[in-house]
């Protein structure tokens, strides 16, 4: 179930990240868009780095988790800034750090599910985390339009990565 927290992130995220830009810090169009792809690339990077480290130190789960927490932080730090530098470095660290986790999800559950019905659980749990993940957007902006506040969104997406922790926690000392 961890794996919602895991699209729900990445859906939100995709979603709402220019307008938020935009809309909830007041960063000009002109400069959203090269801004806005920054997080992106942090998190190729994060992807990148994150895969490296867990094909070495084969911890899936603490990797999973320390993602999710990153990220979570990250997105709490980009509602106190005002800057767009510093709002662009905190997402870009939020996102650096989900992409750390995301090469682990499924070198999770293919460790966790017999490989009888690897593909089965796959199906499932990707299935079920982008179902989830594709309402992300549409929670954010009911939140947005009952809060009106953008960052109520982030905040949604924040609690999502604390969740996706603590499904996580029963899996850290087995994998």
């Amino acid at each position: 179930m961890f794996n919602i927290a895991f699209l729900a992130y990445l859906w939100g995220i995709n979603g709402w990240l220019p307008g938020y830009l935009i809309k909830g810090k007041g960063i000009h169009l002109e400069h959203a868009g090269w801004l806005s792809s920054m997080p992106f690339i942090a998190m190729l990077l994060g992807e990148i780095i994150g895969a490296w480290l867990s094909d070495r130190l084969d911890k899936r789960a603490a990797a999973c988790f320390v993602s999710l927490a990153g990220a979570a932080v990250g997105l709490a730090a980009v509602m106190h800034f005002a800057t767009p530098l510093t709002v662009i470095a905190a997402m870009s660290f939020s996102t650096f750090m989900w992409g750390t986790g995301a090469p682990n999800i499924f070198a999770l559950l293919a460790k966790a599910t017999h490989p009888r019905v690897s593909a089965t659980a796959g199906g499932i749990f990707n299935g079920l985390g982008n179902f989830a993940g594709a309402l992300s957007p549409a929670v954010m902006g009911a939140l947005i339009a009952f809060t009106h506040s953008m960052d109520s969104g982030l905040i949604f997406l924040a609690v999502m990565a604390a969740v996706g922790c603590v499904l996580l926690l029963p899996l850290l000392r087995r994998y």
